[in-house]
């Protein structure tokens, strides 16, 4: 099938002109009538979806500033400290995947 691009304002004056020439209808009619082809029209196109994106996720190397993931860690292990939390840190950080550089710029900390 073949496919058609064309700038949504300029679809809408071409409906409504073509619905003014070839159905007699009035302007105004035709109008609110093109306005309402092309809300549909637009509703019925595909959103462009993240597919490439499924499997990433965005995390810093340490979490600095932010002691809500030792504070977390604590509720579940006795006696953490900074250097427990960093190992437990670099291994969750170490499964994860990076951004493709195209996406979005690796956040610098």
């Amino acid at each position: 099938m073949s496919e058609i691009r064309i700038d949504a304002d300029k679809a809408e004056r071409m409906i409504a002109q073509t619905l003014r020439d070839d159905f007699k209808m009035l302007p105004a009619q035709a109008n609110t009538a093109a306005e309402h082809l092309c809300r549909r029209l637009r509703c019925a196109m595909p959103t462009p979806g993240a597919q490439q994106l499924a499997r990433y996720r965005l995390i810093g190397s340490y979490p600095y500033g932010d002691p809500t993931f030792r504070e977390a860690l604590a509720l579940k292990i006795a006696d953490v400290n900074d250097a427990v939390a960093r190992e437990l840190w670099e291994l969750v950080r170490d499964r994860c995947e990076d951004l493709p550089p195209s996406v979005a710029e690796a956040q610098r900390y």
